[in-house]
Order: C-alpha cells, then structure tokens, then sequence
C-alpha cells in the first residue's frame, strides 16, 4: 500500500556557483582551542572577506592577496601577540564532494551564532538544561544534522531531541571532551611538565592559559591516551585536572537502574507530534535568526523551511503458523502474544533429562518452577520431566559449579539465582557453555516470587529452553528453496582490553529458524576478516551436511558496521567471502547487506484522525528521495512502537551477484526475518540472524570470555 511520510530532511534550495579556495592557517605560537584562534582570525574579516574557518583550514570566495599571507594579531584578554600564517593548497570547484563539508562548516558556524554549544562532534543548548535533582543530572537538548547529495538533489538532515552523551568527561574552560583510560596517580596539579621549551606547573599553566585557578594541588590526573590520528601527528598523552573536569553520560550502573531510565525516558522518549514540533522550531530559530539570515545570503545558499515528504510502501502483514494455528499479524497489536496462547509449538523438544540447581532456602521457588513448567508445557506440546534436583547449602558460583560437576550427560541445566550478580552469572554461565557443552536456563527468584506475572515468566522461560534444545515455535511462508541466510556482529570483551568477538550465524533448514553459531575472538580488523570467512566455509559445510547439498543462494546481513568501514567491507570481508566460494569451486546467488540502526534518520506518518505526525506502521519502506544515489539502499520500519519515535533500519545491498532478487523482494525478505527472533512475540528491528549475531557476541563477550563448547553450534543456547 502507497504511503506518503515526511522525513526529517530539509532540501537545499540553491547553491553557490562559484568555487572555493583553501588555506592552511598555523598559528606562533601554537594555539589549540579552536575558538581562541577564531578569535584572532576575526581580527583581519576586512582582509580576510567573506570566509570559513574551522581550526585548521580557511575557505574564502577568491584569491587572497598574497601567498603565503603572514598577519598579526592579539589576544583580547591577554594582549599576547600572535603571528598568523596563511598559505594556498588548492581551489576546489562545486562538484567536489568537499563542497558538502563545506557546508556543513558553515552550518556549524550558524549554530554558534544561536549560542549553542559543541561537545564532541554535535552542538547542544546549554541554556535550555533540564536539572534532575534525584540523580544529580542535567540534560542538554542536542541537534545533530548532516548535508549531503541525495537521489533527487542535496538536502540537509536535522534530528533534535534531548541527547546523552557517551561516558567521557568534559573540561570546564573550553567544554572539550576525552576519553578517560587511566588515573595518573604519580602526577598532581602541582608536577611540572614541558611548554613551548620550558617547565611548567599544571596549576601556573592553567591560571595562565585559560585564567583558572586550581583549588586542590594535590589531585591525581586523569590520563586520555590519544588516537591513531593524534599519533600521527605526534600528539601525546593528555592529563586533565578532575577539579576541572564534569562526566558526561552514563555509565554501566545508571544504564542498568531501571528507575532512572525510566525517568529520563520523558525527556529523551519525543512522540512524533512533538519531535516534529521541536524540529520546526528549531529550524524557525536558525533560519530566521538575522546573522544566519545575512551569512546564507553571503554564501548564496537557501535551505527549505518544510520538512520534505517522500513516498512509501507499507508491506503486507506476514502470516505466522505455529502447529495448526496460523494468523497474520496485525500492525495495531503490540504483538502477537495472545494469538498463540496455549499453542502446540511447531516443532518440541521434549526435556526428559535436566537438572535444577538451586539454593536450599529457594525451595519452594523450585518446585514453584517445576510445576509451573509442567503445566504451561502440556499447553504447548512440551513434556517436561521430574529434574534431578540439586539443593545448595550457599549460593556463591563455586557452590553451583561443584554441583554441576556430579552432573553429566544431561540435556539441560537450570539454575536458580538469588539475585542479578554478573559474576556469579558468568561464571556459572561459563561452566555449562564451556566445559560441559550442555544448554541452560538462569531464572531469577524474583521472577518467580512475582505471582502476577508468574505465569508470563514460565511460557517465556518454556519458550527459550524448547529454542536452546533446538525446537522451532513459529515459521513464516519462505518462498525460497537452499537458501542459507548469514547474520554477523561484533561485541567488545568486557575483561580484555582491545579484544572482541565476532559472532556468525547461519540457518540451516528451509524455514530459517535453526542456526549454526560460531563465535571467536579477535583483535583486529585482519584477524576479524578471517574469523568472519573460516565461520562462513564451517556453515557451509554444516548446511550440507544436514541436507545433503551446499545452498543455491547466500545472504550475509552483517550488523555494526560504521560509515567509514564500507569500503573496507566491501574490498575485504567481501572479497575474502568470494575467495572462499571460488576456492570451494562454489559458486551461489550471493548478497552482502550492511544493517544499521544507529542511524538519525526518522519518518513521520500522518495520523488518520487527528491529521498529526505519527509513527509508520510496521512494513513501511522507503527507498527513494532521502537515499543515497551511490548505493542500493532503503530504510524499513519493521517494529511497532508505542513510545517515542521510531527509528527505521537502514539497509544497504553491498554486493547483489546473480541474486535475481530485485529491490521488492529484497525488502520483503528482510521484513520476513524480523519476525523470526522467537525471544519477542512480534516483529524486531533488524532481522533474526542479526539479533541472533548479537546476543552470541554479547553473552560471550561480557560474560563467558571463551569459545563455547562445540556441541552447542546447532542450538539458539544463547537466547
């Protein structure tokens, strides 16, 4: 069904037609903060004319006078002199993709020009800071926004809504931020270092530099190790003042309080309605605002004050079968958890062999559970047999792993916790993925103390272990025959430093509901690339095996790729795919596609009744208008959500050979495999392999930190 949406993109109404010329501009002596040395530039505008200057490079309109240009000038609150150096690098004309970037400068500029103020790479209004007494925070309302050229012309992307920043810290005196990686404890304010040729104290340097005085001169230091990049430049390690310094962010602790989350959800949770309203009030404020006003006028640039609308296709709910039961799924539920209640499951895995370790004083949980178990799994076509019942005296993880080692040949573990403690999870966690290679199931006490959700809990927790034994609950109408879909993603190793794991999984039925998982750790991107290709040829291997041929058709979707990785994607992981196929003397209908999700686009639906902006309904894809001209790309709403503004996945077709899928069919794939992630009655973000990928990497990186047992590949034991 035809759709029209309104994206949070305004179009460039005209552009300059004439070219740029661009300067180095260097500084004696040297000067790092950037609005420092805006300020001494500004001094020469009469010399200068109508120009950009971001730091570093200078745009103007036409040649300066000399080359190099040498001015001077003097900072205001200081008097110091300054010697500035101008010198040509080249004159860029209006088809240069640099151009963009040039306006994208300028629109910085404009932002300065409200008083906004820049943390990081985006600008907040620190004037509009909401204060949350409870938990000692403030929250700037933030704007991100982008140009570039798109299908139909360049257009300018805004989101605004109250951002959270990442955990680093920012300094009071210029609101830079870093990266905090150790505590310098050997150095105070009071140590000395080396400025321009001579011994310095941090207390004289700051009181000197950025008039700051320091009132503790005994505080250790805070170390920010730099990047690549500032290596490359000889930049060496940052120590910052923490009297000076304010975090930003939220770390771990505030990320897993679920009462501060929920609070701060008022203000980062927009409804379309509103985030819509913040947005033309945010561009009524820009564009009308008389310095942004004269700039654009200057520079011959006009932006559009309406939100551009697009054309969308809303696809057909899917039809869902579970045993004989089969509905098809209506966008206005939030799932399609009451439609099979009480419904045989497609394929059970009867637990006739299991054991349940639990601390003796949560006995009565135990039997609650068993119970409970029973019942629910007579409704869903799942015998659960008596378990070996394994009562511990304490409940610390050596406890449950000494019982768990008088345990063998079973098919499945169940431990009881007391509470939440990651390292008693791990641990456990660890020993049954790990050493014995069996499935397990971790309940919290809790869950079954709450008596009003009781009976929820024991259908999900039925649910996962039938999946963990290698059950099926649901399928969909596959139209393909020998088709093995691929997810991949990659999550940090919370307990080494630089390592990760890459985690892939690989379907090997007809229904796309089983999957091979393999999971190993890397340390760079060589070792990724691999890892991502030695995975692939052992799925292969496993899809023939069970069906007695290699798949005619693969798609990889692969998951947490940045902007600046696609062409390393494309040229490597890509490449070293295709070698492995060549090598295996295979050749299939193969597709590579990127899924993100963190993405600032946002589409708006308008409401039947009330004629506001709301949220697309699931199915909804666009790919025309605010995609990119370059790439095979498009963006569908598969989730429906009830708070907030959705976020569609964007969806980009790296490498499409002899698949004979044409866009339609690659779009009602990919909505097809939203609905196959069977820990969620209902349609996800990204498809099942993906989220599978994820959870893989994610369990074994922040809590087993190893390779799991071989017996487990053909198993969803990580759900």
């Amino acid at each position: 069904m035809p759709i029209i949406l309104r994206a949070n993109y305004y179009k460039v109404n005209a552009v300059p037609d004439w070219a740029l010329c661009l300067y180095r501009v260097d500084f004696s002596p040297d000067e790092e903060r950037t609005f420092v040395k805006k300020e001494l530039l500004r001094q020469h505008a009469s010399v200068l004319g109508n120009y950009i200057f971001d730091g570093n490079q200078l745009y103007v309109a036409r040649l300066l006078p000399q080359d190099p240009l040498e001015l001077t000038s003097k900072r205001h609150d200081t008097g110091d002199p300054y010697l500035v150096k101008i010198r040509f690098i080249k004159e860029i004309p209006a088809s240069d993709t640099l151009f963009l970037q040039i306006f994208s400068i300028l629109l910085r500029r404009c932002y300065e020009y409200l008083g906004l103020t820049q943390v990081g790479r985006n600008y907040y209004n620190s004037h509009e800071e909401v204060q949350n007494q409870k938990y000692r925070v403030a929250i700037w309302p933030g704007n991100v926004s982008s140009i570039r050229q798109h299908e139909n012309g360049i257009l300018m992307r805004f989101v605004t809504g109250k951002q959270l920043l990442g955990l680093v810290v920012m300094t009071r005196y210029n609101q830079r931020t870093y990266r905090v990686d150790d505590i310098a404890w050997n150095l105070t304010a009071i140590s000395k270092f080396s400025c321009q040729g001579q011994e310095i104290t941090y207390l004289d340097y700051y009181e000197k530099t950025y008039q700051v005085k320091i009132k503790d001169p005994y505080q250790p230091l805070l170390l920010s190790k730099p990047r690549k990049r500032d290596l490359r430049r000889g930049q060496g390690n940052i120590y910052l003042i923490p009297e000076l310094c304010v975090p930003t962010g939220l770390s771990d602790d505030m990320r897993s309080d679920y009462n501060l989350m929920r609070d701060f959800s008022e203000y980062t949770r927009m409804s379309p309605d509103k985030r819509v309203a913040s947005l033309r009030r945010f561009n009524t404020r820009l564009f009308e605002n008389q310095k942004v006003k004269a700039e654009l006028k200057q520079w011959g640039l006009d932006f559009s004050q309406v939100l551009t609308n697009v054309r969308g296709r809303v696809l057909p709910g899917e039809m869902v079968m579970q045993s004989s039961h089969s509905f098809v799924y209506q966008s206005s539920e939030p799932d399609w958890g009451k439609d099979i209640k009480d419904v045989p499951v497609n394929v059970a895995q009867n637990v006739t062999n299991w054991v349940l370790v639990v601390p003796g004083r949560l006995r009565k949980e135990a039997e609650e559970l068993m119970a409970g178990l029973k019942k629910i799994g007579r409704a869903l076509g799942i015998t659960f047999n008596n378990p070996s019942l394994q009562l511990l005296q304490q409940d610390t993880a050596q406890d449950y792993i000494r019982a768990l080692r008088n345990c063998s040949a079973v098919m499945l573990v169940v431990c009881i916790l007391p509470n939440a403690r990651l390292d008693r999870y791990a641990a456990v966690k660890k020993h049954v993925s790990a050493i014995m290679g069996t499935p397990s199931q971790m309940v919290l006490a809790k869950s079954m103390q709450n008596k009003a959700r009781q009976v929820s809990i024991l259908q999900k927790i039925a649910l996962q272990i039938n999946c963990k034994l290698g059950g099926e609950i649901w399928n969909l109408q596959i139209p393909f025959q020998n088709t093995m879909v691929v997810g991949y993603d990659t999550y940090h190793d919370s307990a080494r430093k630089g390592a990760s794991w890459g985690a892939v999984v690989a379907s090997f039925n007809k229904n796309l509901t089983r999957y091979y998982g393999q999971v190993l750790r890397h340390a760079n991107q060589e070792e990724l690339t691999a890892n991502f290709c030695t995975a692939i040829q052992n799925s292969l291997c496993h899809y023939a095996e069970v069906n007695g041929c290699l798949p005619e058709r693969v798609l990889v979707y692969r998951d947490g790729v940045g902007e600046g990785q696609l062409a390393y994607v494309k040229g490597t992981e890509i490449a070293a795919i295709k070698a492995c196929f060549a090598a295996n003397q295979f050749s299939p209908r193969f597709s590579f596609i990127v899924v993100s999700k963190r993405i600032n686009t946002r589409l708006f639906a308008q409401g039947s009744r009330s004629g506001n902006p709301i949220n697309p309904p699931p199915g909804t894809v666009c790919d025309d208008v605010i995609t990119l001209p370059e790439r095979y790309d498009f963006y569908l709403v598969s989730q429906r959500v009830t708070q907030g503004t959705v976020t569609p996945t964007s969806y980009n077709i790296l490498e499409d050979v002899n698949s004979n899928l044409d866009a339609d069919r690659h779009q009602r794939l990919a909505y097809k495999l939203t609905y196959l992630y069977y820990n969620w009655m209902g349609p996800v973000r990204v498809p099942a392999p993906c989220l599978y990928a994820h959870k893989l990497a994610y369990i074994t990186g922040q809590a087993i930190h190893d390779v799991p047992h071989q017996e487990l590949c053909d198993k969803l034991w990580y759900l």
